[in-house]
């Protein structure tokens, strides 16, 4: 595994602990409950989110606000820098990998037999 992705690793684990913080807090002072998995994934909701938070005069939320808009929009954010591409052997099409090379193709150029499908094995 390369360095760059255990920094990504490391800067995924910071963002998830922020974030529970963040929704704890709202929750407990507004009232407001947040969705953790969808800020982590939409950068517009997250950008509310935080834009939220910064307004706020509780001032532990303006602090996270500034923490987690430096995880996700800072120059080696989240939301910034593209995830790491897997290695090229995890690209291959799952059937290149496990159907023979004399299997014939069922359905316009699919070599995987759709027969079995929705039946018990």
């Amino acid at each position: 595994m390369s360095n760059e992705h255990h920094t990504r690793a490391a800067l995924e684990n910071q963002a998830f602990a922020l974030m529970g913080r963040l929704h704890v807090t709202l929750r407990r002072q507004t009232g407001r409950v947040t969705d953790i998995e969808y800020m982590r994934i939409d950068p517009g909701y997250c950008r509310y989110l935080l834009k939220m938070a910064a307004l706020s005069p509780i001032e532990d939320l303006q602090e996270l606000s500034v923490k987690l808009q430096e995880v996700f929009f800072g120059p080696e954010g989240l939301f910034v820098v593209a995830e790491p591409k897997p290695p090229l052997i995890a690209r291959l099409p799952e059937h290149t990998a496990t159907t023979p090379a004399t299997a014939t193709p069922t359905e316009a150029g699919d070599p995987v037999d759709r027969g079995y499908i929705g039946r018990l094995r």
